[in-house]
């Protein structure tokens, strides 16, 4: 047979294009030359227990995250044990074929099919790409780009892929409440909330359709449309909130539709939902309840979703939704395009992003509406508005607990998607793990330097430490919330570096001190460069590990500890601070021009408060509480005969 390999380059890139005369071949293997294991590799999409991937393989296959996600604890046992759900190291919602190299290049496959990232070769840089059946020409191609600075790498990287619109400024008016249970109970939250000082950006209600009860916890009703019943008189609390007092409300919607709902039954007639083998509608168990799959393939029924998106979200009122999802699709599902499931499983993240977009954008709201996902693939970034880090296990292991959001982050970014942010207090509470007030409040004074602040109560609220568990944590909550209102202006100056030049918000410590051995080091995951002024390193573990001192590593740079001005000049040096619950060890550069900026930060966040007042919650809401440069590139491409049918 005969394989042709045509190499071209346009717009500062190189592109390589595979033809092969024949179908008899189904993988395709790309090796780049290596430097060995002196050299460092990120991306991969969101990887949330490895930044460096050298050394190790990982599948490009989107799948949940897991539970624990660490083959060596007892939860992730537990857990395949139980369903097959522990995950591992490589286990994502996001996995994108894109790597940037520690050489300054980076190389992107536009392919969507299975394969794999492997860099376990000291000699080579491998990529399996899994062709589909029958295909004459490679499912994509590989795109090289390579610069002088990471900045300017990522630019090259955003300006192919493509970059996130401009949030709103309402996003700065404060914390979005995670909160359910009903009109009367939103509405107790926001005022108990309020009393105690917090600034409330917006409440976030996904049991707006309604709930159910499961083993694994308090579920929603997959049916995305108002249930007067749940929330009484929302249509009109809605505006009155937003009119009134400037609060935004916020909903939940995925592409899945319960069965037993009217929005299943609808699509069902309309012939809108993707279909089994059989031609019958494909439905799966999403853990004690039956959904099908609105087919976004399909021209109609793309529309119509995309209709139901703008009747029940926008015009009803809401300001932004969790558009969650986007990672279940079935690779032996049958489609309105006829692709193969196997082609279209990692871009489904993608339709579903972009049914989201189209719908906020023909309804004007573009830059007005939020709305976030978990899941995603290349092409996500010309679509999706924001991302949060997806369903944490609510403890400090750092495979699935709050260093993970770190980790995932960072790679995100330089896999060319800028803006993440997180569920305040992590999500999965099981097998006896239950979130505690430190853990919540470590995540809170975290997403004070992020680009966006959210709570949840996770899917287990009554066993698990709320915000408003205390009064305590209400107060060290709306601290937080008035840091990251302070922080305002730098982190907006940040985001403009995002929408145009294609930067991370949060950026790895190499991507400005690139001459710096140690900031390349894998120890350095845990921390981040907010914009190029500020350096955060989250305390990631819990105090009786800590003993409330934190040691980090400052880059070459002078640097000043944000909370007490001490000053730390020439960097590349690890520090040791003081660092007990509500201090965060944040510094900034001293040569910045927000020097003046961040000492006003410093001077006017409130007053420490001691940790140990721990006051029950207020009777009148008790209630309310207990609810629920040179560069050398060497491809080898690897041919095998069809070894796999789908």
């Amino acid at each position: 047979m005969t394989v042709t390999v045509l190499i071209t380059d346009a717009g500062g890139l190189t592109y390589i294009t595979v033809t092969q005369a024949s179908s008899n071949f189904n993988r395709f293997w790309f090796r780049i030359m290596s430097t060995g294991s002196d050299e460092h590799v990120y991306g991969g999409g969101e990887q949330f227990s490895y930044f460096d991937l050298n050394g190790r393989n990982y599948p490009l296959w989107l799948q949940e995250q897991g539970v624990g996600r660490n083959k060596s604890t007892y939860t992730t046992f537990l857990a395949d044990q139980d369903s097959g759900s522990g995950g591992d190291y490589y286990s994502t919602y996001w996995v994108q074929p894109t790597f940037v190299s520690s050489r300054k290049y980076f190389a992107h496959f536009t392919s969507s099919t299975n394969g794999q990232l492997d860099f376990r070769n000291d000699g080579f840089h491998e990529v399996e790409i899994w062709n589909a059946p029958d295909s004459e020409i490679f499912p994509g191609q590989l795109v090289i780009g390579t610069a002088t600075t990471f900045p300017d790498l990522l630019t090259k990287l955003t300006g192919l892929l493509g970059r996130q619109p401009k949030l709103p400024d309402w996003l700065y008016n404060g914390v979005i409440l995670g909160v359910q249970g009903g009109t009367e109970a939103m509405l107790g939250y926001l005022e108990q909330a309020q009393n105690e000082g917090m600034k409330v950006a917006g409440l976030w209600i996904q049991d707006y359709a309604g709930r159910i009860t499961t083993s694994f916890g308090r579920r929603l009703f997959w049916n995305w449309q108002w249930d007067p019943e749940q929330y009484p008189d929302l249509d009109t609390e809605i505006i009155r909130l937003k009119e009134e007092e400037n609060i935004r409300l916020f909903a939940y919607m995925n592409p899945n539709l319960n069965r037993e709902g009217n929005m299943f039954v609808e699509a069902e007639d309309l012939g809108y939902l993707i279909r089994n083998s059989s031609g019958q509608t494909y439905l799966i168990d999403y853990g004690e309840f039956f959904c099908g799959i609105v087919d976004l393939t399909s021209p109609e029924a793309f529309d119509w979703y995309k209709a139901k998106i703008k009747t029940n979200m926008i015009e009803f009122g809401f300001d932004g939704w969790m558009a969650d999802f986007g990672e279940y699709l079935p690779p032996d599902a049958v489609f309105d395009n006829g692709v193969s499931g196997e082609e279209m499983h990692n871009l489904w993240p993608v339709l579903w992003a972009k049914a989201n977009r189209e719908a906020v954008e023909e309804a004007g709201r573009l830059g007005d509406i939020v709305f976030w996902m978990r899941a995603g693939f290349t092409g996500s970034q010309n679509y999706s508005v924001m991302t949060w880090s997806g369903d944490q296990l609510v403890d400090f292991s750092t495979a699935d607990g709050l260093a993970s959001v770190i980790t995932g982050t960072l790679s995100l970014g330089m896999s060319g998607y800028g803006l993440n942010h997180f569920d305040i207090g992590g999500y999965t509470s099981l097998y006896g793990v239950i979130r505690t007030e430190e853990l919540l409040l470590r995540y809170a004074e975290l997403a004070a330097f992020t680009p966006m602040m959210r709570s949840h109560e996770g899917n287990r609220p009554d066993e698990n430490w709320q915000y408003y568990s205390s009064v305590h944590s209400m107060k060290m909550l709306g601290r937080a919330t008035e840091i990251y209102i302070l922080m305002r202006n730098y982190t907006q100056s940040v985001l403009e570096e995002v929408y145009t030049l294609g930067y991370p918000a949060q950026r790895p410590l190499f991507f400005h001190y690139d001459n710096d051995p140690l900031s390349f080091d894998d120890s350095m995951k845990y921390q981040y460069l907010l914009g190029k002024d500020v350096l955060v390193a989250p305390v990631y573990l819990p105090s009786s590990e800590t003993g409330d001192r934190w040691t980090l590593y400052l880059p070459p740079d002078d640097w000043v500890y944000l909370w007490d001005g001490t000053a730390y000049d020439d960097g590349g040096e690890y520090v040791t601070v003081d660092a007990p619950l509500r201090t965060i060890p944040v510094f900034y550069r001293k040569d910045s021009t927000y020097a003046q900026f961040f000492q006003n930060v410093a001077a006017n966040t409130p007053a420490i408060l001691p940790t140990t007042t721990m006051d029950p919650v207020p009777t009148s809401t008790a209630s309310i509480a207990s609810m629920p440069s040179e560069f050398v590139l060497l491809v080898t491409i690897f041919l095998v005969g069809k070894i796999w049918t789908p």
